[in-house]
């Protein structure tokens, strides 16, 4: 898919985004607690899961069911998140 074709992210999404690559080492390792991530980003579980439904539509982020937890699940990087990380890292030396 092209990435004219596919959804942009907005502020929540983008502070997320900003969080997850502040913290890439952790998320591109073992993955990160879509449960704790809405308190980390200050959001709540609902603005939360919306903004993540709309990177996981955008392939930046992926759910992974947690097998301990029935219902959580953990964010994995998907195929986009190496173009999205590249597009952060260039606007953080800026």
């Amino acid at each position: 898919m092209t990435d004219e074709h596919r959804p942009k992210h907005d502020e929540k999404s983008d502070r997320i985004l900003a969080w997850l690559y502040e913290h890439r080492g952790e998320f591109e390792r073992e993955g990160v607690s879509e449960q704790s991530l809405a308190s980390a980003v200050g959001l709540d579980e609902q603005e939360a899961r919306a903004a993540v439904d709309r990177l996981e539509n955008r392939e930046a982020v992926a759910r992974v069911p947690r097998h301990d937890a029935p219902g959580n699940f953990t964010l994995q990087p998907a195929r986009g998140w190496a173009d999205i990380s590249d597009e952060l890292g260039k606007g953080s030396k800026a």
